[in-house]
């Protein structure tokens, strides 16, 4: 099987190499953040109906953390559906 030809949202890459990717995607993110003003546009447009709405890097940095914490709390609501735990202690 070719390394692109897989069911989407898997990979046949080693956790490994695929956490190393992610690594380097968050090192040369900071460095672009570390030397960017937050007021600075972006460079490209995202398509509609984002586009109108990401109008500097504090947009993006914004975005970004909201959909975080938007899919970590789904993560959370999975975790919790397996087996009734959730992070707050013993119930």
């Amino acid at each position: 099987m070719a390394l692109d030809d897989h069911a989407p949202l898997t990979t046949p890459r080693r956790p490994e190499v695929v956490f190393a990717f992610y690594d380097d995607q968050c090192r040369r993110s900071d460095a672009v953040i570390a030397r960017t003003p937050l007021s600075a546009p972006p460079r490209g447009r995202h398509r509609d109906p984002l586009g109108d709405e990401l109008t500097d890097l504090r947009g993006i940095i914004m975005h970004v953390i909201e959909e975080t914490a938007r899919h970590a709390g789904h993560l959370d609501i999975v975790r919790e559906l397996l087996d009734g735990r959730t992070g707050l202690g013993p119930r």
